[in-house]
């Protein structure tokens, strides 16, 4: 109001004397330093201690609180009112001039408002102790409202609520207004008796109004509340019969459908049961199949494992050989054609492979199978599977030569030495070979029986066909069980 900035102290848990000097202080600098038009508005019931009162009082009479600020705290508060009081023509080395300023500008920009209610005896004491909350004060007497206030104001709260009819409007009003004075009345005829004032205020007469607005609102929200549960409630009532109603025809409409569903579902328990036991049965015979293969299989593998450990034992001298053939040039082939006459062991050497070849065993027919272009090829290809025995037979005069060795052939050729290395692993392999034939017989034979065991068990396992045909009968069931569970519901 009038561009005033209103200040109230905020009463805590723990507000006390200190707590009251502390919002003085911001109040005084507001309104001395800031020069902020500021109202201090206090109430009675903000007395927390009586001499918050006293202060208000020394405020009311000199605008000086004794003791409000520290002398620190009292410099730098005149340091920041120098500047206003020089404007005034005050100079800032007299401090008790700038200090009498300062008070007067708190005086000057600070009015304060006490609200004090004269119910009791601590009014009269206060007035009594504290003279400037009177003489310092103008005082706002309220008096008692006469009828026609009184009446005005109980029309103007009820103006706006709906009483069905003007007429209850008015005796309402009215009501209020006898209510509040029979009290004023009775409370008069009571000093007169007792000697003891109990004071009807317009507060007293407000109150008792806004309370009757307060319940009249609650019980108006009240009613529309429960109408409005008792309005659901019937249009549910209605709803949920609507509803029955339709549930009633659709569940004649269902019940051939629900009849037609049960004699399916017999139906297909029926071929279910049928289709398992088949299924039993073609699972028991398949169990008995996949055992014998089983054991097959393991008959197979162990005359193939067999067979491949002789052979084994023959493979490396093989590979040996053909790696010995691999590294030699035609370099090493030119060294042993150059021989008129070869050493004996190079004769050896060649006469063993002219026989492997099928040919003659003679320096000449050794001469020309050095210069076949093919040859060392012929070697490392060679069919070691099917040598004849005829020549395995003229090889055996070279085999035992206790000089046919490797290691006595190289001192004399190192190119003799690979193919009489070659030659040897041929010997080895083809009586290892010999000895390998019948074992390799009987892997084929075991072979052929597992062969036709798998083929038959193949052709048995077709019973995942019919376990799938089982699946998908179930989960046909399954479905029409819900349905008929759907329908029955």
């Amino acid at each position: 109001m009038c561009g005033y900035r209103c200040f109230e102290t905020e009463l805590s848990r723990g507000y006390n004397y200190d707590s009251f000097h502390e919002d003085l202080r911001r109040l005084y600098k507001m309104a001395a330093v800031e020069g902020k038009d500021m109202v201090f508005l206090f109430t009675d019931t903000q007395t927390v201690v009586e001499e918050f009162l006293e202060n208000i009082n020394n405020m009311l009479n000199s605008g000086e609180v004794p003791n409000l600020f520290e002398k620190d705290e009292l410099e730098q508060v005149l340091a920041a009112t120098c500047p206003i009081a020089i404007e005034a023509g005050i100079s800032e080395e007299n401090r008790d001039e700038v200090f009498q300023f300062f008070i007067s500008r708190v005086q000057e920009k600070l009015h304060i408002v006490l609200c004090m209610s004269p119910v009791g005896d601590a009014f009269r004491s206060r007035c009594r102790m504290l003279p400037s909350l009177v003489n310092c004060c103008t005082i706002d007497w309220f008096v008692q409202w006469p009828r026609e206030v009184l009446l005005s104001v109980s029309e103007a709260f009820f103006q706006n609520v709906d009483f069905g009819n003007e007429k209850l409007k008015q005796n309402i009003s009215a009501m209020c207004v006898e209510i509040h004075v029979s009290v004023t009345e009775m409370a008069e005829r009571f000093y007169l008796e007792l000697r003891r004032r109990y004071y009807t205020t317009p507060t007293s007469y407000l109150e008792p109004i806004n309370l009757y607005l307060s319940i009249l609102g609650n019980k108006r929200q009240q009613l529309v509340l429960a109408r409005d549960r008792v309005k659901n409630g019937v249009t549910k009532l209605l709803e949920t019969n609507e509803l029955v109603d339709k549930m009633k025809v659709d569940l004649s409409a269902l019940e051939p459908v629900l009849k037609q569903k049960s004699t399916d579902v017999d139906a297909l328990m029926e071929k279910l049961a049928v289709d398992q036991d088949k299924a039993d049965e073609v699972r028991k015979v398949v169990k008995e199949d996949e055992a014998l293969a089983r054991v097959k299989a393991e008959e197979t593998q162990a005359i193939a494992d067999d067979a491949q450990r002789d052979l084994d034992e023959a493979l490396p001298a093989l590979e040996s050989a053909n790696q010995a053939l691999r590294s030699l040039h035609k370099a090493d082939i030119s060294e042993i054609k150059v021989f008129t006459k070869p050493p004996a062991l190079v004769m050896t050497v060649m006469e063993s492979v002219c026989i492997l070849l099928d040919c003659k065993p003679d320096w000449l027919s050794a001469k020309q199978l050095l210069g076949d272009p093919n040859f060392l090829r012929r070697l490392t290809e060679y069919d070691k599977d099917n040598i004849k025995p005829r020549i395995l037979l003229k090889l055996q005069k070279y085999i035992n030569d206790p000089n046919f060795m490797p290691e006595k052939v190289e001192k004399v050729s190192r190119a003799c030495r690979s193919m009489c290395m070659w030659v040897r692993a041929m010997d080895l392999y083809s009586r290892v070979f010999k000895e390998v034939g019948p074992k390799r017989e009987k892997l084929a034979k075991a072979q052929e029986e597992l062969d036709v065991t798998m083929a038959t068990l193949k052709e048995k396992q077709k019973l995942q066909e019919v376990e799938n045909q089982i699946k998908v009968l179930e989960e046909q069931f399954d479905s029409s069980m819900n349905e008929k569970e759907d329908l029955a519901n």
